[in-house]
């Protein structure tokens, strides 16, 4: 059908009338259980006092667990200065001044031709004859001033056939005319 064409009318149906009703029977209606409901309203708060009771656990065993950490962050910054501690001790004995001093305390003396050890093939290089004391041998170390915190004694006291002065570096260098 297009769009143009004409329009009908549909037929109406008639009406009827309506016949008498019959009348509707009437009865009382009695409220309903409520019994179920205190059940259901019990579990409701019950689930919401456990959720409050294991979120105070959760964060008491958080708070527990921060107080240990802190705890142990302090006990390995103790360890750490007390290795920062040991290091500096173990440096200042295995310099070459102190290792000099010790093996003069103990009769050592330095060798006059040295031989080694090729460890890849156990082959003695060189040959070693005995050393003889040398009195004017002494090891030059840095010189610094004592802190407050370092005792004032010298890391090498100088023996006394010692002929190795100590040198600046100002007195060492002369300009050049």
């Amino acid at each position: 059908m297009s769009q143009l064409a004409p329009v009908r009318t549909a037929p109406r149906p008639t009406a009827r009338r309506a016949t008498t009703p019959t009348p509707r029977q009437l009865k009382v209606v009695t409220a309903p259980d409520t019994a179920g409901n205190g059940l259901f309203l019990g579990l409701c708060v019950l689930l919401l006092l456990g959720g409050f009771v294991g979120v105070l656990l959760l964060n008491t065993a958080m708070a527990q667990g921060s107080y240990t950490m802190r705890d142990l962050q302090h006990r390995s910054d103790e360890l750490a200065d007390a290795q920062d501690a040991l290091r500096h001790q173990i440096d200042g004995v295995s310099g070459p001044g102190p290792l000099a001093q010790r093996a003069r305390e103990l009769g050592m003396v330095p060798a006059e031709t040295p031989a080694f050890l090729r460890l890849s093939d156990g082959k003695v290089l060189g040959v070693a004859k005995k050393a003889k004391a040398n009195e004017r041998f002494s090891v030059v170390t840095e010189t610094r001033t004592p802190t407050k915190t370092e005792p004032t004694t010298p890391a090498t006291t100088p023996g006394p056939a010692s002929s190795v002065p100590a040198t600046t570096p100002s007195a060492a260098t002369t300009p050049a005319n």
